[in-house]
């Protein structure tokens, strides 16, 4: 028995993996299915952007890599979004769609608690370079993965998918 069998019959003796796993395909109907792919794309280039923007600040001539604890946040929080946005656009499995809205909202939050109350002992402002914008844009990009999500939670609607 190949690795790829055992691991198909591994996912299949759990319902929660082949749930975790659901992908466009179990979306009856080429339309809803269409619509649930472009919302996980889209949702997948804004979480690859929030990465590539904290990369960019980060490497930036007095950049966020020169503040203790933040830097090597916003490095971590830059490589990481490249990678969960680009495993979101390769598999668009439920789980990974989780992952990349977590990781956007967590972001965003994260800018929000920095910039009302501080974080490690250092306070952003609104008025620093891309601060609204990439609240806004990680927002925007947590919620139409978290509609795609809510689509692929569902039960399937037909059986043959």
């Amino acid at each position: 028995m190949s690795a790829t069998t055992r691991q198909h019959q591994s996912i299949q003796q759990r319902p929660w993996a082949r749930v975790l796993t659901r992908g466009p395909r179990v979306i009856a109907g080429t339309p809803a299915r269409t619509v649930v792919t472009v919302l996980i794309l889209a949702g997948a280039v804004l979480t690859v952007l929030s990465g590539v923007l904290h990369l960019y600040l980060w490497g930036e001539a007095n950049g966020y890599r020169e503040i203790a604890t933040i830097g090597p946040l916003f490095l971590a929080q830059g490589i990481a979004a490249v990678l969960i946005g680009l495993a979101t656009a390769v598999t668009r499995w439920l789980i990974v769609v989780l992952a990349a809205a977590g990781t956007l909202v967590a972001t965003a939050a994260g800018l929000v608690i920095t910039i009302e109350h501080g974080l490690f002992g250092f306070r952003e402002s609104w008025g620093a370079p891309y601060a609204r914008a990439s609240v806004y844009e990680e927002l925007a990009g947590a919620v139409l993965l978290l509609i795609a999500a809510a689509a692929l939670a569902r039960p399937r609607r037909n059986s043959s998918a």
